[in-house]
């Protein structure tokens, strides 16, 4: 293994004039925290910096288009906007018109890419892992390298996480991205209703993956035929639960590509040719055949989260067991009591560093002034839950006890803190612990860290083998998910097709970068 190297600030270098010192001791401490957390794997060098204008102000509004995504569009947008253009004005200075264009999660990244491929100017967007993919856009130059920008605009955002995790926003060793400080491991999860649990006393001990749920479900189906007991959706399931089969994606997510977690020889595998994949697809069609999934889920948008509340399931699947979760999954099943259970173990990988980042546009404008709000976002506690909950009295209200409580149908709830940034500034929700945030802190620490971790797969060299595996991938990926095909003769097509399309290039190619990364000869 190599040892890190350090990006754009040195040791001794002075972090900057901080105008307050109260606020950064918040972040920093979180910080502090982080640090002791120990972290496996290889690391690469530093890019080259851009120079920008130091001395460059801005005297007129200048628009400032940011690109986010959340569970749905919001109304009410505009007034947040205001008012985070006139705290800015006021507390600093800035003469910005905010322009934030916020989308549902399944349009996003078909959103961004259309973005992209236009080449219109906009100036921040977010970038992730899983939705907008972070590595194809900055290999493809989408985004503005960042090393420079953060020394001249952006130093309180790097202080305030070791360096360690700006190898995340990293490409070719350059920072491309800023990582929102949040819960950094992945730990796949069932949610079940509680009442349910208790009437056919399921032994959550006993529950190590979506499997052993398999005579709970069908029990519950008889007594109740209504009730569809899974809840899945057009999002599919192999985002959420991938880590319990044992795999980490790192070619990015859904593309052919995975190394087993516990791997210590950087093999790289095609998950769809391996014997958990089929099964798994086979019990999807089992459970669709049966009932236990809704017939039209394929369809079925915000994870099937309408069904959660109303009743029609009783079950989900999701990637990240966090502190927090349980208020989030009682909401999501109208209040009802639920029960969580770990299906695999806390892990931290690339991919979960790479889960919330924000990226400046290569064809920004004014990359300098979109550094500066990133800087800001992530290090003012105002301007963060501003941006995260809107205007109190008007989108949300608070309690007694300092917790927030959104107000239904007011026209601004993202629900999508993590995208904004630093989610450790974030107030706390009603029904969340007044310690979330310090116990997010010790489970980050408490995580095992991936053989794989810091390496980043550089598409480029198989960039036509990708879109073509993506156009398969667009063909038989979410019926399979959901049950629409049967597995014993779709997945020999699917796998066959994947072939031509260029799969095993892209295979070998991620298993040369991941074999030199973390200096292993080739075979």
């Amino acid at each position: 293994m190599h040892a890190m190297r350090g990006g754009p600030f040195t040791n001794d270098e002075s972090l900057g004039e901080i105008k307050d010192m109260e606020r950064m001791k918040r972040f920093v401490l979180a910080a502090s925290a982080l640090t002791l957390m120990g972290m496996a794997g290889c690391s690469r060098g530093e890019g080259n910096a851009v120079a920008v204008d130091t001395q460059k102000e801005f005297t007129d509004p200048v628009p400032i288009i940011w690109y986010l995504c959340a569970n749905h569009e919001q109304p009410d947008i505009g007034s947040v906007e205001a008012a985070a253009d006139a705290y800015l004005q006021e507390q600093y200075g800035l003469s910005v018109e905010l322009n934030l264009k916020i989308s549902d999660y399944a349009g996003y990244s078909d959103q961004m890419q259309m973005v992209i491929a236009s080449e219109k100017p906009y100036d921040i967007c977010f970038t992730s892992s899983w939705n907008n993919n972070f590595n194809g856009n900055a290999a493809r130059g989408a985004y503005y390298p960042l090393d420079q920008l953060l020394k001249d605009y952006g130093k309180d955002v790097w202080a305030s996480m070791p360096e360690k995790f700006w190898e995340a926003g990293k490409f070719q060793g350059t920072v491309y991205g800023v990582p929102s400080q949040q819960v950094f491991f992945k730990r796949n999860y069932v949610t079940v209703a509680a009442e349910y649990a208790r009437e056919y006393g399921l032994d959550t001990d006993k529950i190590k993956g979506l499997e052993d749920l398999k005579d709970f479900f069908y029990q519950v189906k008889a007594d109740h035929p209504q009730i569809y007991p899974l809840a899945l959706s057009e999002n599919g399931i192999n985002g959420k639960n991938l880590l319990s089969m044992g795999f980490e994606n790192i070619t990015g997510e859904y593309l052919p590509g995975v190394i087993r977690i516990t791997d210590q020889s950087a093999t790289v595998v095609n998950q769809y040719e391996t014997p958990e994949m089929e099964e798994l697809y086979q019990l999807i069609y089992q459970f669709r055949m049966d009932g236990i999934i809704k017939p039209d889920a394929a369809l079925t948008t915000n994870n099937g989260v309408a069904g959660m509340k109303d009743g029609t399931h009783i079950a989900s699947v999701n990637a990240t067991l966090k502190p927090g979760s349980e208020s989030t999954e009682k909401e999501n099943f109208g209040g009802r009591e639920v029960l969580l259970i770990p299906i695999s173990e806390p892990w931290i990988t690339t991919e979960s560093l790479t889960s919330g980042m924000n990226a400046v546009s290569s064809n920004s404008k004014y990359p300098e002034l979109a550094m500066q709000i990133l800087n800001l976002v992530n290090t003012d506690e105002k301007l963060y839950n501003l941006l995260c909950f809107g205007i109190e009295g008007k989108h949300y209200q608070k309690n007694g006890d300092g917790t927030i409580k959104t107000i239904e149908g007011a026209g601004y709830d993202p629900g999508s803190d993590w995208a904004f940034g630093n989610q450790f500034l974030a107030w706390k929700r009603e029904g969340q612990a007044p310690d979330i945030w310090e116990k997010t802190i010790e489970e980050n620490k408490s995580a095992r860290t991936s053989p794989a971790m810091g390496f980043v797969f550089d598409p480029m060299p198989v960039q036509k083998q990708i879109a073509g595996v993506n156009t398969i991938l667009d063909k038989y990926r979410i019926p399979l998910e959901t049950g629409l095909k049967d597995p014993k003769e779709a997945l020999p097509q699917f796998r066959e097709e994947l072939k031509k399309a260029g799969s095993d290039e892209i295979i070998a190619e991620a298993e040369r970068q991941l074999r030199l990364y973390c200096g292993i000869n080739s075979k």
